[in-house]
């Protein structure tokens, strides 16, 4: 039988590939590229792990094959073997989508949710990766590794969610602000399940998660909270502007008394309004300085910026220095 030279022949999209002529004769040469390892299998198996490099079919040279060789010269057939060649590049061509029910106990909904993202990952353990994941097929494609990936993802999401909901710390209608905390929380969750495959996840990203359909309860509940959420801005935004609400009140009262009596304007740019003193006595002050503060007090209770009761002991106290 004529010497071979065997070597991947797998497509950009696959990770695993198996040489198909199992027969291999004394002489054959193996050619592992950079980017992957060479899994020799007698009747399923394992019997070596070649690295990169060319590795000749010969006497003494591949420890695992020894007895396999001496019994082809012996007999005069070629050897058994099915040769996989697995890649250990690290891909980001992962990217997943998956729906699942989620129950808000605040408000007794259940409604679809769906999340997509992607992960980075490579074929850290090939033998265990074959032997698990691959198994009778010939090949394996990214397609076909994301496929078996994503029920363990949904599993891991819907569990993060829902003990979020549980706990109280989240409800469907905050659902997608949490992104970043349940990319960690679910990469955490699927590094064990991957890691027996014989896999090692990189990096594990959720992009999205949101509620989809148009589940009218939902709707409708999402419309009164943006409702609560708008009347909350209006109430705190009408409490800050309260404070300069009453005092342009006020200086329209003094304006409108400093128009009664011209006075007044020069003795409130000359005191400032936080100065009048509509208490105090003074002996100096003259019957029309008591007339227009009377007239400003009368001003400021009509307004409504000071109680009758106020109004009434200030004008007893203005009085009181006649």
């Amino acid at each position: 039988m004529a010497v071979t030279t065997i070597e991947s022949k797998a497509t950009n999209d696959s990770l695993v590939w198996c040489h198909p002529n199992r027969d291999i004769v004394i002489g054959s040469q193996i050619l592992v590229n950079e980017s992957e390892e060479a899994l020799l299998f007698e009747n399923g198996q394992l019997v070596q792990i070649l690295q990169a490099g060319k590795h000749l079919i010969e006497s003494g040279n591949i420890p695992g094959l020894d007895a396999l060789i001496r019994r082809s010269i012996g007999n005069n057939s070629p050897i058994k073997l099915d040769v996989w060649f697995v890649s250990k590049t690290s891909s980001t061509d992962y990217k997943w989508g998956v729906q699942l029910q989620a129950k808000d106990t605040t408000h007794q909904l259940i409604v679809p949710v769906g999340s997509y993202g992607s992960m980075l990952l490579r074929i850290q353990d090939p033998a265990s990766f074959v032997v698990q994941v691959v198994g009778k097929k010939m090949s394996m494609t990214k397609q076909e590794l994301k496929d078996f990936l994503v029920p363990n993802i949904e599993r891991s999401l819907k569990d993060y969610i829902a003990d979020k909901i549980k706990k109280g710390t989240l409800d469907i209608f905050t659902i997608e602000s949490i992104l970043e905390e349940a990319s960690a929380d679910t990469k955490k969750s699927i590094d064990r399940s991957f890691e027996r495959f014989g896999l090692k996840l990189l990096d594990f990203f959720i992009q999205g998660i949101e509620v989809i359909g148009d589940n009218p309860e939902y709707i409708k509940i999402k419309e009164s909270l943006a409702d609560a959420a708008s009347l909350r801005i209006r109430a705190k935004a009408a409490s800050e502007s309260q404070g300069f609400y009453q005092q342009e009140r006020a200086l329209d009262a003094l304006n409108k008394a400093a128009e009664k009596d011209s006075n007044v304007a020069g003795k409130l740019m000359s005191e400032g309004l936080g100065r009048i003193n509509f208490g105090g006595k003074t002996k100096t002050e003259s019957a029309g300085d008591l007339k227009m503060k009377l007239s400003s007090l009368k001003d400021l209770y009509d307004e409504g910026l000071i109680s009758e009761k106020e109004y009434e002991k200030k004008k007893q106290d203005l009085l009181g220095q006649i």
